[in-house]
Formats: structure tokens, sequence, C-alpha cells
């Protein structure tokens, strides 16, 4: 039988009507079956409220995780000699420390600057002699910011010249406690023997091994003296920034000719990398979570397409292209995403911001090992905008890829097999 050629006026105008109302068309018929968009976007919505949830956890833990290592012992940044970082010798120091420092901690990022000294010396007591760091440190400063120095097992911190505070660990081995005098010799700068008596004031354990025996704190003007160092000397600028994610960039601001600037990324690279490593499990998180979001939205549009038939093969009659009904699926599939994305951003800016400033309290069990980390009892989310950058882009492109599943079914379609579809 002959094709009926339909008159051009009355293909052109519809179609350009429809062309030019696509957005409205496909917005307006995703309402005619509301239960099944609503239980779509709410899928979608739950799905991008999860990943972005899940990754601000993650975030808000490193956090803690880091500005706790460093407040530790780091510190989220250093100014050093610029070879100290690969040849930790004495001789290695910063000239004019204090002018440095002052001009550090003068910065309106900074919370606090301090100066440290170390060494590695022979401990002893009585016929005892163990190998540790020793580290010279201005207790005023230090007790301020570092959680070391809350960290007593027995005894207090440093208070004035003469004392010492040494890991729980390295008294046990040396058979010392509070009241007794330890002997440290070492190198000096110049060649010479670096000799410090001091009284032992309290013993730390900082959950660390290597740490609790192989660690001792002196004053800066103890270290001074025993190692000759002149006044203005030191091996390192501390300073302690008001947060620690954006501790890199402020690190920056610090470097010289004569000096080298070092981000806590720098000073605890294991620690970075344990980063990495975790975000590359939640990576494929996200995709399996976008591949079970897509499946779900292919299985909306199949339906839609098999619902749709007779209507998609009564436009195709009167003039309408398959592209464009192709197309008008898709604008579908971008309505009902933005639908879902609206509702989980929502979600998730609303939850993650009142559990950033309440926290999340965690079980009495999981309170007391945390403690002896000196880490919080509750968890604090960080808003992740990555995520939330990635759930988008994710979520968008996997309902434009759902789409396209049952969309190939209309580039097959007939207009007359499609309207017998109804019979």
């Amino acid at each position: 039988m002959a094709e009926i050629a339909l008159p051009s006026t009355l293909m052109s105008k519809p179609r350009a009507r429809i062309r030019g109302h696509l957005f409205a068309i496909a917005w307006r018929n995703l309402w005619r079956n509301r239960r099944r968009t609503w239980l779509t976007a709410g899928g979608i919505a739950f799905a991008v409220w999860m990943l972005i949830f899940a990754r601000s956890m993650q975030d808000g833990t490193f956090i803690i995780m880091i500005d706790n290592a460093a407040r530790m012992m780091t510190g989220h940044i250093q100014v050093q000699h610029p070879d100290y970082q690969d040849d930790p010798r004495v001789e290695n120091t910063l000239q004019q420390a204090t002018l440095i420092a002052e001009q550090v901690a003068a910065h309106p990022d900074v919370e606090q600057a301090s100066l440290r000294a170390q060494a590695f010396a022979l401990v002893s007591f009585g016929e005892r002699s163990f190998g540790a760091q020793i580290m010279g440190v201005e207790p005023e400063k230090e007790i301020t910011w570092s959680t070391l120095a809350s960290m007593q097992l027995e005894g207090r911190y440093l208070e004035k010249s003469g004392e010492a505070f040494l890991g729980s660990v390295l008294a046990r081995n040396l058979s010392v406690g509070i009241g007794d005098e330890i002997v440290l010799l070492g190198s000096a700068k110049e060649g010479g023997i670096a000799a410090v008596i001091a009284t032992v004031v309290g013993t730390f354990t900082s959950g660390q091994a290597e740490i609790d025996r192989a660690l001792v704190q002196i004053t800066l003007d103890d270290f001074r003296e025993g190692w000759e160092l002149a006044a203005d000397e030191a091996h390192a600028v501390i300073a302690v920034t008001n947060a620690v994610t954006g501790s890199d960039e402020v690190a920056a601001s610090f470097a010289g000719s004569n000096r080298v600037s070092l981000g806590w990324t720098d000073l605890m690279p294991e620690v970075q990398q344990m980063v990495e490593m975790k975000q590359v499990g939640t990576e494929l998180f996200f995709v399996l979570i976008a591949v079970i979001v897509t499946f779900s939205v292919v299985n909306t549009f199949m339906m839609t397409v098999f619902e749709r038939t007779p209507e998609f093969g009564m436009l195709m009659a009167i003039g309408m292209r398959p592209g464009s009904i192709m197309l008008q699926l898709f604008v579908e599939a971008f309505w009902l995403c933005s639908l879902g994305l609206l509702l989980g951003l929502g979600v998730s800016f609303v939850m993650i911001t009142i559990t950033a400033a309440t926290g999340i309290p965690l079980p009495a069990e999981a309170t007391e090992m945390l403690a002896n980390y000196n880490l919080p009892d509750r968890m604090y989310p960080a808003f992740s905008l990555d995520a939330a950058v990635v759930a988008c882009v994710a979520m968008y492109i996997g309902t434009q890829l759902a789409a396209l599943i049952p969309a190939l079914r209309v580039q097959r379609m007939r207009p007359l097999d499609a309207l017998r579809a109804r019979e």
C-alpha cells in the first residue's frame, strides 16, 4: 500500500511546537505516574545522601586523625633549614629562629608557633643506657597545642630548666621514676660532647611504641646549652594552624631562600598514603552505588517505553522523528535525576550541618579505646564538596545511560506496530 504523504505544514507545526516545549512536556510526563517518579527520585536521593554522608564522615575522621597525629609530634607546619628534612644533623639549624617564629605566629591562620631542637643521644640511669631522640621544646608554648603534653602517665609536664619528660616504655627500660636524674650524652654542634643532666618530672604514653620507648623532651634552653647552639638557633619552627585542611597552603607563604616550609603531607607522608588508600575504597563504593541506581532508572524507563508505546507511535505518525522522542526521554531522565539530586543534596547538607556541630556519639567501648589515643568520643563529619560534585556527575551520567537503553527501542520502533500495541 502506498504511504500517505501528510502536508508539510501539518508535519512541521506539531514538530516545532513539541521541540519548543520539550522540557515542559518532559517535566509533565514525569507526573503521569507520580508514585513511580517519587520512588525513583527517592532512590537517587538516597544514593546521593549515602555517598555524600559516607565521604563526609570519612573526611571528618581523617581530619581528626591527621590533626591528632600532627599535634602529637610534627605540628601542621615546620620551617626548617633546607637540608634538615633529608639530613637531620645537629649542624643544620635555623638562624634567627626567634624572628622566624614571630613572623609565622603573626599569620592570621596560625594558632601557635614554637621552636624545637632535636638530636639523638644516649640516655643513662645507673648502669642502664638506651638510645633516644632528645627534643628541646618551649614548655609554655608546647603545652598549649601539643597533645603529647597531656598524655601523662605519671607526674607532670615540663615547667623549667633541668627537667625531663619521657616515654613510659623508655622509663620502664631505664627503671627510672619521678624525681630520678638521667644523663643525656651526645655529639654537640661543634663536634664536642653534649652532656645534660635532667630530673624526670613526668612520663607519657602515646599509644605508639616507637615514641614511648625513644623520646625524651627537655627545655630548649637546656638543649642549646648541652648541644652548643646559639641563643637564637633551633632546628625547626613548629606551627599549628586553625584548620589542618588548609595548612599546606599556609605553609607555602613561609618559604625563603635560607629555609623551607613543609606542610603535614611532607611531614607525615605515611599518613597521606593511608588516607589515599582509604579514599580508593570509597571511590569503589561510589561506583557500586552508581551502578545500582543506574539499573533502577533503567527499570523505570523500560516501563515508560512499554506503557507509552502507542503514544510514541502516534507522535511518529504525525511526523515526529524517533530522535526527537529519544531526546524527550533523555530530558525526562535529566528532570528525574535533578529532582533526586535536589532532595539528596538538601537532606545531606542539613544532616551534615547538624551533626558537624553536635557530633555523633560513639559506643562506650569505642570511647575508652579512643581516649587512649587522645581522640574525641564523637565523630564530626565535614561536608565534602568533592563528594557532592562527583555524586551529581555520576548520577547524571548514570541516568542518561539508563535512558539510552530503552531509548534505543524507540529508534527501532515502527509507527504502525506501535499504534497496534494499544490493542
